[in-house]
C-alpha cells in the first residue's frame, strides 16, 4: 500500500466512490460522470467492442445493439459469462483470448480488433490489458462520431487531475505509444472525467 496517496481528500473521494458502487451495482466501474456522459451518447443502434470485461459488460450491452467483449482471465471470464443469462442479455459475443505472447500486438487478445473493418465501430472500450496497443489500433476502426473510452486514463496520459498514480502535465513518462495516440486524437473531442480515485477519458472521433 502506498501510504502517500492516503490524503484527507483521497480518503473522502474513496469513501464517496465506495458508496456509489454499493448503491449502483449494475453500473460500470468507471467514473460517475463518465456514466452520465455515456447515458447521453450511447444509442441503441450502436455496435461496440470492449477490452476488459466486468459488470460493465451487461450495462454496455443494454445501451447498444451489439457488443463484442474480450477477457483474458479465465476465472473472471466464467464469472461474467454467468451474468448474461441472469440479466437476460443475448447481444454479446463474449470471447476468452490470451494476452500472452512475445509480440503484444500479435497476441490473440489484441488481434481481435483487426477482425473489424475500418470505420465500422461506434463504441470502443479500452479497460483491460495492452491499452496502449489497443488504443492505437482502435483509431482507424471507429466511425466518424464514434466513441472511444479509456479507463484509468490518468495513468497513461498527462492531465490536470488529483487522482493518484497520475502522469503529470510536464511528465516525460508518457510512452511513445501513448504519445502517438495523443497526436492521432488531438483534434477529437475529449471529455475527461475524474472522481479523485481514478479518471475515465472519452474521445469522440472527428
Amino acid at each position: 500500500m502506498n501510504i502517500k496517496i492516503w490524503t484527507p481528500r483521497y480518503v473522502c473521494n474513496r469513501i464517496s466512490y465506495y458508496f456509489f458502487e454499493k448503491q449502483n451495482k449494475d453500473k460500470p466501474w468507471i467514473t460517475q460522470d463518465a456514466i452520465k456522459v455515456l447515458e447521453t451518447l450511447l444509442q441503441k443502434e450502436f455496435v461496440g467492442i470492449e477490452f476488459g470485461s466486468g459488470r460493465s459488460t451487461v450495462w454496455y450491452a443494454k445501451q447498444i445493439q451489439h457488443l463484442t467483449s474480450i477477457e483474458d482471465h479465465k476465472g473472471w471470464y466464467e464469472e461474467v459469462k454467468a451474468q448474461f443469462k441472469e440479466a437476460n442479455v443475448s447481444n454479446v459475443d463474449y470471447l476468452f483470448k490470451s494476452s500472452e505472447g512475445s509480440t503484444i500486438a500479435q497476441t490473440d487478445y489484441c488481434l481481435v480488433i483487426d477482425e473489424f473493418k475500418d470505420n465500422s465501430l461506434d463504441f470502443i472500450v479500452i479497460d483491460g490489458k495492452h491499452r496502449d496497443v489497443l488504443a492505437n489500433k482502435s483509431i482507424s476502426k471507429l466511425k466518424i462520431g464514434g466513441i472511444l473510452l479509456l479507463d484509468d486514463a490518468n495513468r497513461y496520459l498527462p492531465h490536470q487531475t488529483k487522482s493518484p498514480y497520475s502522469i503529470k502535465m510536464d511528465s516525460q513518462k508518457v510512452t511513445p505509444a501513448w504519445r502517438n495516440f495523443q497526436e492521432e486524437v488531438k483534434n477529437w473531442k475529449m471529455i475527461w472525467t475524474s472522481n479523485g480515485v481514478s479518471d475515465t477519458a472519452i474521445f469522440i472521433k472527428k
